[in-house]
């Protein structure tokens, strides 16, 4: 008895410290405290995947390799200095080398393990390079990252992300349209309440309170419990789910249906995504299989899987139901169901990465599943998938708001989408502010940004604080040229929320509109101090301070955003034109020759400096590898004319022309070029338009030039 008592004073202990505890509010408790009673449980739940799926990194976890990353240019090495880990990455000739520290590991190592580097203002920061089990251990670039342009040093890790990896964190955030911050201590993997629900009357009632046990569910609901986290139905833009804006982005109770949660949406049946495979979408496969079906879906994911247990036992769960076929004379007596009915495959969206497929089939020898893929990349709305978007789970909705949403939020099916959400809200005129933000960021992405500020109003209408519509109205009127509504309405969001970033960065972005350059100055240095990953507002500070004749600052500023961001080729043109002003013209080629590697935009900055220097060759090559632009074609055309290419020449400046037509300076090439080549009717032609137009520099040089053709 006396046993009893100390235990039960022991549990009750520790459930009093948990009011740090994230969550503790809403009945939840320090997960260590589920250990007095199941030691047995928890300690073998300690070896599975869920339970490492995010944790302090152990030095006995870092990699030995250094890797180069050939598109980028970049190399990467992982350094211990006393019980700290670091990752250091540095460029071609070791120059702009960074380091940032490695707290935490994301995965089991089971398939792979990314690193994190936590900033002191909380953000989660994935290192641009994973540790795979593939090959006998291997460092690659992380998912997403096997690019020239990759985010190196500064992608977050949202929320989303976490929710999959983490207990039940303390989020700063109340949207999934916040900034993903963290505060306090991080919870370590998936704890025990994300299957069992909150603890804190279990514990208080010692082990007799009410506690879900999701054994006793119906089997749709017990497999809801583990689809919170394996239902992706895929990684790429869709979206695949959309949290409900009346939850806490870490609110999901699994007491609960998972469809007053969170929505699952898919790609329309028919198309080439429905044999996608990827990483995350074990339950998705899972529901496609006729073992699944055939058992009405009560095959659930603990039919093979005791989520307590490292292993999983398949065989015993196909024998259940196909008995018969260890005695059929072709199949084998005693065998390993999964290598043949579900075997691994590499996934379409972690290239270095194999996992066990679950849609249960007969083999099929006809598909490779091992092979070598190519790492796929999207840009929203112009290469990602472009169609109707359909409900997954729940297949129906009560209301039309979550599916209409669906077709816009990541641009999928944008010109149906936008009236069908317009008129859902009409209808249904939702209290969550959310949904009118979102509203009018696809009226921006569908070209009807004029209608976009009243849908920001009616977010402000229901919560006049809410930061994602504050902060994205002020960035609208910006971009509208309302100079002095977007200055009332950013100064309004640092007012109420001094801590975001993002609002500086468009207050100093309007600020330098208005030519006031010292208050621009002073909100791009709030900006960098709340995120030092910020490139944005390291290269406003350089721009304003450039501007404000600062030239020091404004090199320290650039230099800074470049040591975040190698590749920000704006950046890099900027500093090699201080550099220049300066007389160092050897380090401006230094700076270019380097953001070539990974960046086709530096070239145009490449050959201007080296059309500056008659080096008319070489500046030749860089810019006809530069993006297609009024300025880029400009210059191919004058460089084509240094070489006497007339007709060459004249195809680049009317290829400009196309771009932008009232170009006086392109006019000014084409008249010059058709005037080298004795077309002086079309000469006279472009010369005089653009000796009529507003370009200054345009107007004297065509004025100059028609007077020396012939009549």
């Amino acid at each position: 008895m006396f046993f009893i008592v100390v235990l039960l004073a022991l549990v009750m202990t520790s459930c009093s410290t948990s009011d740090n505890t994230p969550n503790a509010q809403a009945g939840y408790v320090n997960p260590r405290t589920c250990e007095g009673c199941h030691a047995g449980i928890a300690a073998s739940y300690r070896e599975t995947g869920m339970a490492k799926a995010f944790h302090k990194i152990d030095i006995e976890e870092v990699p030995g390799q250094t890797f180069t990353h050939e598109k980028s240019g970049r190399t990467y090495q992982f350094v211990k200095r006393e019980d700290k880990v670091f990752l250091r990455r540095t460029e071609a000739g070791g120059e702009n080398a960074i380091e940032k520290e490695i707290q935490y590991v994301l995965g089991s190592g089971n398939h792979a393990r990314s690193f994190i580097h936590r900033t002191p203002q909380g953000r989660l920061i994935e290192m641009p390079v994973n540790w795979y089990p593939e090959d006998r251990g291997k460092v690659a670039m992380s998912p997403g990252y096997d690019r020239a342009d990759h985010m190196d040093m500064r992608r977050a890790i949202g929320y989303q992300c976490a929710f999959c990896h983490n207990g039940y964190a303390n989020a700063k955030g109340t949207s999934l349209l916040d900034d993903p911050v963290f505060e306090g201590d991080l919870p370590e993997g998936i704890d025990c309440q994300r299957c069992h629900g909150p603890g804190r009357e279990h514990v208080a009632e010692g082990g007799r309170g009410k506690i879900l046990n999701p054994k006793k569910l119906p089997a749709a609901r017990k497999m809801e419990v583990c689809m919170q986290c394996h239902l992706e139905t895929t990684s790429f833009s869709l979206p695949n789910s959309i949290v409900r804006f009346d939850q806490k982005i870490f609110g999901y109770n699994p007491v609960n249906p998972l469809e007053s949660f969170v929505s699952h949406f898919d790609h329309a049946k028919g198309g080439k995504e429905e044999e996608k495979f990827e990483i995350a979408g074990s339950a998705y496969r899972l529901r496609q299989s006729a073992c699944f079906r055939g058992s009405k879906e009560e095959l659930t994911c603990t039919t093979c899987h005791n989520p307590h247990q490292k292993k999983a036992n398949v065989d015993a769960a196909c024998v259940s139901c196909h008995k018969q076929i260890a005695g059929m004379e072709k199949h084998p007596a005693k065998a390993d169901c999964a290598s043949c009915h579900m075997p691994k495959r590499r996934t379409e969206d972690v290239i270095h990465v194999a996992v066990t497929d679950h849609k249960i089939r007969r083999p099929d020898g006809k598909l490779d599943l091992m092979a070598k893929r190519e790492e796929r990349h999207e840009v929203m709305g112009k290469d990602s998938y472009q169609g109707e978007v359909v409900s997954y789970y729940p297949t129906t909705h009560a209301s039309d708001l979550y599916p209409a949403l669906a077709q816009v939020i990541h641009q999928s099916n944008l010109k149906k989408g936008v009236p069908r959400l317009e008129a859902a809200l009409a209808k249904e005129q939702p209290k969550e502010p959310a949904f009118y933000v979102h509203m009018a960021q696809a009226l921006h992405a569908s070209g009807e940004s004029a209608k976009a500020t009243g849908y920001y109003q009616k977010a402000l209408g229901l919560d006049e604080k809410f930061l994602p519509a504050l902060r994205s109205m002020g960035a609208s009127q910006l971009r509208a040229g309302d100079l002095a509504g977007a200055a009332g309405t950013l100064e309004k969001t640092v007012g109420l929320h001094p801590g975001d970033s993002l609002a500086w960065l468009e207050l100093g972005r309007v600020y330098r509109g208005q030519k006031k350059l010292a208050e621009a100055a002073r909100a791009a240095r709030k900006a960098v101090e709340l995120e030092p990953e910020l490139v944005e507002a390291h290269k406003l500070l350089g721009v304003v301070l450039e501007e404000s004749g600062d030239r020091v600052g404004a090199e320290a500023a650039f230099r800074a955003a470049l040591a975040e961001q190698p590749d920000e080729a704006e950046c890099r043109g900027n500093l090699a034109n201080l550099l220049l002003t300066k007389g160092d013209a050897a380090g401006a080629e230094k700076l270019l020759k380097v953001a070539v590697v990974s960046s086709a935009a530096a070239r145009f900055n490449y050959a201007v400096l080296l059309a500056q220097q008659k080096r008319y060759d070489e500046a030749l090559e860089q810019a006809l590898g530069a993006p297609r632009s009024v300025g880029s074609l400009e210059l191919i055309g004058n460089l084509r004319m240094a070489r006497r290419e007339f007709r060459l020449a004249e195809g680049a400046f009317r290829e400009g022309l196309k771009l932008e037509p009232g170009s006086g300076r392109l006019q000014v090439g084409l008249g010059t070029a058709l005037g080298a080549m004795n077309d002086f009717s079309g000469a006279r032609r472009f010369l005089t338009l653009a000796a009529q137009g507003t370009d200054a520099g345009a107007k004297a040089e065509a004025s100059e030039l028609l007077r020396t053709l012939p009549h």
